[in-house]
Order: C-alpha cells, then structure tokens, then sequence
C-alpha cells in the first residue's frame, strides 16, 4: 500500500489492504503533552494508561479502546489491529509511548493506532518524567499554609488547638504529607496540595454555614467545625501516593481507606497531648471524620449526628462536587474551546453547560 494513505480512509474501507506501512515511520510528531494534539497529525504519544476496554464491533470485529492521559488532559486511542495482543501486553497505570493518527471523532480528538505490532511501547519507570503526570494547586503554597495557621489561631479552646498544634505545627511527617498529598486520584483535587485546598475550603464553607446558622438558642461549637473541617479527610496522607506516573493508592488505602486510617491518626496524635482535650471534644471530633461522608452507602460508618457534623458534610460535598464540575468544564474547554457542553460526567451522572463571559 502507498505512504499517503490515512488511518481514516482506511477504517472507511477506501483503500486496500492492512500492510502496516502506510504511515512513514519518521513522520511521527513528538508532542510533549496530550493537550497539544491537532488533528490529523501522525505522532507518538506519551501517556498513563487510565483505562482499556477490549470490544466488538456490530459486526465482530474486535478492537481495544485506551484512555491515555497526563497532567493536561486525556485522550481516546483505538487499536483495530492488534487489540488482543495489546490488551494483553499493556495494565491500566502504566505509562505507555503509543503511534498512530489523530483523528476528529465526535467532537473530539482521537488517536488511532498504526498498523504496526510495535505501535505500543511500555516505559520503565525510571524514563518516566513525573511533572507530566502531576498537577499542582494553582495556590501558592505559602498561601495555603498561612490560611491553614490562621484557622488553627481561632480556635479558643485549648484541647482543641492543642490537638491541630500537635498535627499540623508540631509533627513534621504529618505536616509535610498533609501540604503536599492529593485529595483523590480522580474525583476532586486529584493534584499536589490538593487534600490541603480542599481541607481549607471546606473549612471556608463550613465556617459561612455557622456564621449563617448560629443563634443563642441553638449552640453550634466553632472550635469543632475548625477541627472537624481540618481534620476530615487527614486520613489521605496514608491513602495515597505520588509516583512518577501520577497518584496512586497505598496498600493501606486499599485495605483501610481513609476514613479509618484517619481516626487511628487522631488517636494516636491526642494521646501525646493527654488530658488537655476532653474526651467529649476528641469523640466530637472523631465523629466528624467517621461521618463526614454523610451517607452509610456513601462509605460512612455512621451518619452525621450533630450541626457541626453536618455542616462539614455538606461542605465536603459542595467543594467536591463543585470542583469536579469545574475540572470537567476545563477539560472539555482543553479539547474545544467552543464547547457548550462537557461530557458526560458519570460520578456527577450529568453534563454541564458551559456559560461564556459576554463582552
């Protein structure tokens, strides 16, 4: 078959045979992120292999659909020639070099792989350059520190700020793991100094959610939304890990999840400061963390019982689901800039609209 012939005019059946030689082998574009694809480009691929699905066509002809991504976004690529073997060769979380072209398929960019058993190569870990595959908080570290010292500084109960002081000021390893881990590995915040963003935004929130509801009839405890605030999603610092290719879950993250690796945290950490927090304070404040995902289905073993366990559930809820919302905007403004809708989000199990700023 001649060299001018594209992937897509082949897939259409327009040109003969499946010789694997129909894309010149040094006309392959190097690209540094996946953001930086066009359309009709022959290139070669760097990405973190976020999921694979072998399938069949109404006709049974198999394929394998990838998802490649890295910092800047994702992308679909599809093998029509080897999907089998591929499937086979490549796990979801490597990080993969893969040829073909890029293609427009419904409304978006896709690559479909050469006809070439080489077309997919494994990377060793070692050649993985980690600052593709690791966002960061668009704050300013220092920011996010000061405003986490400042939250601690408010709080008028001494048990209390003993405790933050004890976790956030005092122990080094909680400290340096807490500004630098992710929130997730995909749903919110998934990104370097993600878990502290977040921490602090909940915080944020829930103290707006007190200031609206605090009445002389009704006490809400200040103190204990700060510390609950703070403190709900500690346990993530064991859940994760940043590797070269991205975040990934710890052996204990699997087996405990961060719910119960965050009250053994806790625990451990008051008993250095002893009797200077009450009993009563240190149970609100494990209640917090233990129903801080407001639902038994939703993974937590018990619901929120008290207004300051429930005003940190809902601001849990709001800045994840928010910030989620607005990666998925992003990502779809990423791959057209005219977008008026983002894909489908199934966490979220809707789209968003996209508002445009008028001038």
């Amino acid at each position: 078959m001649g060299d001018n012939y594209s992937i897509g005019e082949i897939l259409k059946g327009q040109k003969g045979d499946n010789n694997s030689d129909f894309v010149k082998k040094e006309a392959f574009k190097q690209v540094n992120l996946i953001s930086e694809l066009k359309p009709n480009e022959e290139v070669q691929v760097e990405g973190k292999v976020v999921s694979k699905r072998l399938q069949k066509t109404k006709s049974d002809r198999s394929f394998l659909l990838i998802t490649l991504a890295d910092k800047s976004q994702s992308i679909r690529a599809v093998d029509w020639y080897y999907p089998e073997e591929n499937n086979n060769k490549i796990q979801v979380g490597e990080v993969i070099k893969l040829k073909g072209k890029t293609v427009f398929f419904e409304n978006r960019i896709q690559i479909n792989l050469i006809n070439d058993e080489e077309a997919i190569e494994i990377l060793n870990p070692l050649e993985v350059n980690p600052e593709k595959y690791m966002k960061s908080s668009q704050t300013e570290l220092n920011t996010l520190i000061n405003t986490l010292e400042n939250y601690i500084v408010q709080v008028e109960n001494l048990g209390v700020k003993a405790l933050l002081t004890s976790i956030f000021i005092e122990n080094d390893y909680i400290r340096e793991m807490f500004l630098t881990s992710p929130a997730a590995m995909d749903i919110h915040h998934a990104y370097q100094n993600g878990l502290i963003e977040h921490s602090l935004k909940v915080t944020e929130l829930s103290l707006k959610l007190y200031k609206t509801y605090s009445e002389e009839e009704v006490y809400i405890n200040k103190d204990i939304i700060i510390a609950g605030a703070l403190l709900h999603d500690i346990g993530k610092i064991e859940e994760y890990v940043i590797t070269p290719s991205g975040i990934e879950k710890t052996e204990q993250g699997e087996l405990m999840g961060h719910i119960p690796l965050g009250v053994k945290l806790i625990y451990e950490e008051a008993e250095k400061i002893g009797e200077r927090i009450s009993k009563e304070d240190l149970d609100h404040i494990i209640h917090i963390i233990l129903s801080h995902h407001g639902e038994i289905e939703y993974g937590s073993p018990v619901v929120p019982k008290t207004l300051e366990a429930m005003i940190v559930n809902f601001s849990d809820n709001i800045d994840s689901k928010i910030a989620r919302a607005k990666e998925n905007i992003r990502n779809a403004l990423q791959i057209n800039e005219n977008s008026t809708w983002s894909e489908y989000d199934k966490r979220l199990e809707r789209k968003m609209k996209i508002e445009k700023y008028s001038d």
